[in-house]
Order: C-alpha cells, then sequence, then structure tokens
C-alpha cells in the first residue's frame, strides 16, 4: 500500500457501494455513473493491495477482507460526522423536547442532561412524561417500541434483569436462595411478569412470596428496594449507579435478558440537527457506563 492518503472520494463509494449492496444503488447515492462507482473501488483495491468486492452478475458480496474494511471504515465515518455536529455546536439555540421513560428519566437521564447543558447553554431543554410521546417531540426516549415515525437506535440490546434489594435487607433477612423469597416481599413495576420471568429460571418451581408490593414505575420499585421495603428486579441500565454505590446489591444469582431494549427516536416531522447530537451523547453515555 502507498503511504500516502487514500482519496476520500473511493473510501466514500466503497462505504456507499457496501452499505447500500451494489454498485447501482450507490451511483444514484452518490449522483455519479456506476462505472465512476467501480472505477474508484478498483482504485482503491490498488492502493490497498487487496480485493474488496467480488465480482458477480448475479449477486453484490464483499470478500472477508471488504466486510472487515467496511466495518472499521463505518465507524470512522460516525467520527467524522460526530466531529461535524461538535464543530457546528456553538450555533444550536432554541428549545430540546425530549420524552423520556419515568426509570430512565429519573436514574439515569439527569447526570446526562447536567453534561448537555454545559455543553450547550443556549439550548433550552423540556423533559415530558412518555405518555406525552408524540411525533411533535425532538427525542423519544421509550422502553420498547412507541407507534412514531422516525430513525431510532436501540441502546444496551443486551441489557439484563436481576434480583436486587437494600444491603441492610440482605443482612437482616436470608436471601441465600429463591426459596428464601418466601419470607420477603416482591417489589412490582408491572404486572408481576418480570419476576414470573426471572423466577422460571430457577429449579425452585414455584415460589409464594410473604406480600407484593405493586408501583405506577420501576423508579418507585427500586426506590422501596433501597429503603428496605422488598426485593425487586433491576436491570443493568437502570441499576448501574446503585450497584457502584452500594445502595443496592444483586441477590440470588438470577439473571435474564431484558425483554425490550431502550429505543432513542428522533421523530421524522421534528429532525434537527441538536436532536442527532442530544441522541448522540445519550447513547454514548449510556453504552459506555450502562
Amino acid at each position: 500500500m502507498h503511504n500516502e492518503l487514500l482519496h476520500l472520494s473511493s473510501l466514500r463509494a466503497f462505504f456507499s457501494v457496501a452499505k447500500l449492496g451494489g454498485f447501482p444503488g450507490a451511483a444514484r447515492d452518490l449522483n455519479v455513473t456506476p462505472g465512476a462507482v467501480r472505477h474508484h473501488i478498483r482504485t482503491l483495491e490498488e492502493q490497498l493491495g487487496t480485493q474488496l468486492v467480488v465480482r458477480s452478475r448475479k449477486e453484490f458480496s464483499l470478500t472477508a477482507s471488504g466486510a472487515a474494511f467496511f466495518a472499521k471504515l463505518s465507524r470512522a465515518f460516525e467520527e467524522i460526522q460526530s466531529a461535524c455536529r461538535t464543530a457546528a455546536s456553538d450555533s444550536f439555540e432554541g428549545e430540546l423536547h425530549v420524552s423520556c421513560a419515568p426509570g430512565l428519566a429519573a436514574l439515569r437521564l439527569m447526570g446526562i442532561l447536567d453534561r448537555f447543558a454545559d455543553r450547550f447553554p443556549l439550548v433550552t431543554v423540556r423533559l415530558f412524561p412518555i405518555e406525552q410521546a408524540s411525533e411533535a417531540m425532538d427525542v423519544v426516549i421509550s422502553y420498547g417500541e412507541r407507534p412514531i415515525h422516525g430513525s431510532r437506535y436501540a441502546i444496551l440490546k443486551n441489557e439484563r434483569y436481576f434480583a436486587v434489594c437494600s444491603p441492610n435487607l440482605f443482612y437482616r433477612n436470608a436471601l441465600r436462595s429463591p426459596a428464601d423469597l418466601q419470607n420477603h416481599v416482591l417489589l412490582h413495576s408491572d404486572d408481576g411478569e418480570d419476576w414470573q420471568r426471572l423466577i422460571r429460571t430457577s429449579a425452585a418451581g414455584q415460589i409464594l412470596p410473604r406480600q407484593h408490593m405493586y408501583f405506577p414505575n420501576a423508579y418507585l420499585t427500586l426506590q422501596g428496594a433501597r429503603e428496605d421495603c422488598g426485593v425487586a428486579v433491576g436491570s443493568s441500565i437502570l441499576c448501574a449507579e446503585d450497584l457502584r454505590r452500594g445502595s443496592l446489591i444483586k441477590v440470588l444469582d438470577l439473571e435474564i435478558p431484558a425483554p425490550y431494549p431502550y429505543f432513542v427516536i428522533q421523530p421524522s416531522e421534528t429532525k434537527r440537527p441538536i436532536a442527532e447530537v442530544f441522541s448522540a451523547i445519550l447513547v454514548e453515555q449510556l453504552e459506555n457506563i450502562g
């Protein structure tokens, strides 16, 4: 490979070909002829000294080297886009309307809003409950899908559910196995399905707890667990800070995948650059810290 920097046009052509699955789509995307796209790919292959695209009239595919290169190039272009958003950030002003699931809003969003406000002092943020989520919002942060048209990104797709309680409750009343739950109060933020899913992973069979308490959202459920009210189902994203501080601890060695991811949705009707910047900051913070 030559030492000089690869032509950005050739890199852009390969990225478009790989993303759109062929030369015709890339040509339309770049507003050039398919022949020009092929020329860029050949030039890039010569510069790299490796074949990137499998030549076939029937179907389009990448070589192993091409697939690996596309993955790295995708991340590089994302960094470039992020740098462009940052360079334009000084001009952002006005209002940003965000609708968020209550548990995430209370437990993880505040620190992110603080960072955002420090970076964009001319932007006023208005936070709305998830019940008011609509296409009039700039960003919707929803647990599970919502019927809102727009782009979406699923964060923490590998989120886990597990049992949590306060250290005080744990040492006051034994919680060594699922069978010990018969001596405890189960705290719920739903109709009980989360606990049923969790208990089904154990060999204990049916468990009858001492009592049940039902709360309107995950935030209040976890607050009840912190205050020694009982044992709750926690999650990797909502309990990250509590586990780090020690205000909640994992118990029972039971874990299951979360049934839904959190979605960051940018409604198509109000899509604005500042919403894209906020979404990028949100995803970065949650995925790096969560």
